[in-house]
């Protein structure tokens, strides 16, 4: 029986159901429907996923001549439905597979887990609180690199960054050489940073995995049926 997973790792690719050990392990009736069933959880989860594009990659594309405007910074979907794929890195959709489990002879679908101390996947799909270190928070000192200016003019060391509110803001960058420049500095980076320490981010639920797997259920009699015919 196909299930949703979240604790996936980049090893589960060894289990994918094209490699020989796969094939091996299982008989091909139950191999080739669980197959079938898991692209189709995996398809209908993907394609619920909306792709948009963040603000600052719609900056980036008119600055390269791929876009004439910008439309916004898309908005959040609402609580209830999947969540969207964020161009340029829409992670989760381009990173969701399957792969059979051995121990429990099942298939095992979802996204590959990030990098990151945070299971995004698993929050956006049940909700809940994850408390965060803010490693973006930094204390400027003199003769460090730090912000100056948020907006106006511009210079070679201005940079558009994203706050802590999800805001595309420019930043100019200097070397701090005095008192004031340093507290100056501090001040800036604690309005676009947030608290120093840990925070806690609060999602609530956009799932996206089972409600797939609710809608592929209904056709997995006929996938065995098809495994029987086809062997």
């Amino acid at each position: 029986m196909p299930q949703a997973n979240f604790n996936w790792t980049f090893g589960a690719k060894l289990r994918f159901f094209d490699r020989a050990a796969v094939v091996r392990s299982m008989g091909s009736i139950t191999r080739m429907a669980l197959g079938k069933a898991g692209a189709m959880v995996r398809t209908i989860a993907r394609r619920s996923m909306r792709y948009v594009t963040s603000q600052r990659e719609q900056q980036r594309q008119i600055a390269a001549g791929e876009r004439k405007r910008i439309t916004g910074e898309p908005a959040p979907s609402p609580p209830g439905s999947p969540p969207h794929a964020v161009r340029p890195h829409p992670w989760i959709r381009e990173h969701l597979n399957s792969a059979y489990d051995p121990e429990g002879r099942s298939m095992v679908i979802g996204p590959e887990r990030r990098p990151s101390p945070v299971n995004v996947q698993a929050l956006h799909e049940y909700g809940g609180t994850q408390t965060v270190k803010n490693l973006r928070r930094r204390r400027r000192k003199i003769g460090s690199g730090g912000e100056i200016r948020v907006g106006g003019r511009e210079s070679y060391t201005t940079k558009p960054i994203v706050d802590y509110r999800d805001n595309d803001v420019d930043v100019t960058y200097v070397r701090l050489r005095t008192a004031k420049q340093v507290a100056r500095s501090n001040r800036i980076n604690r309005d676009l940073y947030g608290p120093a320490g840990s925070y806690t981010v609060t999602y609530p639920p956009r799932p996206f995995m089972g409600p797939a797997l609710a809608a592929t259920l209904p056709s997995l009699p006929k996938f065995w049926a098809e495994s029987v015919r086809s062997t």
